[in-house]
């Protein structure tokens, strides 16, 4: 086995407008706590090669990824052996437009493939022989996080998880994984990777080439935020990452598992409705709830006619060591990954959101029961439909069982 680790900066120009918070706040960039950078670890054994890709943004777009998707062939990596997740700060720019919460920058997002490009020339430029790999999975303590959906019940995954690929010449890598939305910092009109940031910068400064994975933090957030629980969360997750690794074989692979989503049928007066119900609720057609609302009907009774009720999506994997990474193009709750750890009988299994084309959120069935944000206002402002309740639970179980059908 041989891998290589490779970064390049994202931070955007100053004046952008950040992403997140709430709705048309203008919330523009005047200064940069920390840098944002893209990292790539490319991993090769004698037959096969794989890529996972960690963007610090909000999340990606379909055009950026399709660029680096035919970036990464020149070196050899099939589309479906890369791996694209975004830690989903929201200190960073906006890639794809969410209605109401950032604007996009046209001349920065087309420089944003290129500069993950760059990430992976390093990272192949940087290849060397692999003398030990290992991984670890251990309890998070502290009040750290909670779950935001439901906070006396929701789950919570309180582990940190990850590998260490040790390197006969250069730096070892670390890839680290925790589940958290970045939003330590808060509505601030600075630039920051937030507690991701902060985690590969210690790691960095330990030595190791780090690349932090987010997992599934739809419904999971920083309990008490502020800049110094930001750095005690991000010390505390290195601290336990560095403890009780397992040897693991030089094995890998990687691919992808289709999975067909079904969404909310819905007729032009559902449409209006929806929309009709959002505005009495913000009391007002000018408050911004209302306004991405009203929006969204207008852009979904354009389309009503090609509008569809199942979409095709995929999860990607990577199997490292016998252990897998999955990556799911949701915010998606806590429970996805839970119940795929439960059917492939590994707790050590990293399960991850964000990745590739951000599709917004993926509720559970209790969360769309409450009509709870994620479960219908969020859709307007990523301009979709509402899923079938169940999907999110289905989601894992499918993703599950195909995992268990690969491993074994």
């Amino acid at each position: 086995m041989r891998a290589g680790y490779g970064k390049y900066e994202l931070t955007p120009p100053m004046g952008v407008e950040l992403a997140g918070f709430g709705y048309y706040l203008e919330r523009r960039a005047q200064t940069v706590i920390d840098p944002l950078f893209a990292r790539a670890v490319l991993i090769e054994t004698e037959n096969h090669k794989s890529l996972v890709i960690s963007c610090e943004v909000l999340g990606l777009s379909r055009e950026v990824c399709a660029d680096v998707f035919k970036h990464a062939e020149k070196h050899g990596v099939a589309p479906e052996d890369v791996i694209i997740v975004s830690v989903h700060t929201h200190t960073g720019p906006t890639i794809i437009y969410h209605e109401g919460t950032g604007a996009v920058d046209p001349e920065y997002v087309s420089t944003v493939a290129g500069r993950i490009a760059k990430a992976i020339d390093k990272a192949a430029a940087d290849m060397d022989e692999v003398t030990s790999l290992s991984h670890m999975a251990a309890p998070l303590p502290g009040d750290y996080i909670y779950n935001r959906a439901d906070p006396d019940s929701g789950p919570v995954d309180r582990t940190v998880r990850g590998f260490t690929i040790t390197r006969k010449n250069a730096k070892p890598i670390a890839m680290v994984s925790a589940a958290c939305h970045g939003v330590f910092r808060q509505r601030i009109p600075h630039i920051s990777a937030d507690f991701a940031g902060g985690i590969n910068r210690i790691m960095e400064d330990k030595g190791y080439c780090c690349l932090y994975l987010n997992g599934l933090c739809g419904d999971i957030d920083p309990w008490n935020p502020t800049p110094g629980r930001l750095d005690e969360f991000a010390a505390l997750v290195t601290s336990i990452f560095e403890k009780g690794h397992e040897a693991l074989p030089a094995t890998l692979e990687s691919g992808s598992i289709p999975f067909t989503l079904r969404l909310t049928p819905v007729t032009r007066g559902d449409i209006i409705s929806a929309a009709e119900t959002a505005v009495e609720k913000a009391g007002s057609p000018d408050e911004g709830p209302a306004r991405v609302a009203l929006i969204w009907k207008d852009e979904m009774l354009e389309k009503l006619d090609r509008l569809t009720d199942t979409e095709a999506i995929y999860g990607k994997y990577l199997i490292l060591g016998g252990v897998p990474i999955v990556a799911l193009p949701f915010e998606g709750f806590t429970c996805i990954g839970q119940e795929i750890r439960s059917i492939i009988g590994r707790e050590d299994a990293l399960t991850l959101g964000c990745a590739e084309e951000l599709l917004g959120y993926l509720p559970t069935k209790d969360d769309i029961k409450r009509g709870a944000y994620a479960a219908l206002e969020s859709t307007f402002l990523y301009k979709r439909l509402p899923v079938v309740p169940g999907e999110a639970e289905r989601l894992g179980e499918e993703m599950g069982r195909a995992l268990r059908d690969i491993l074994n």
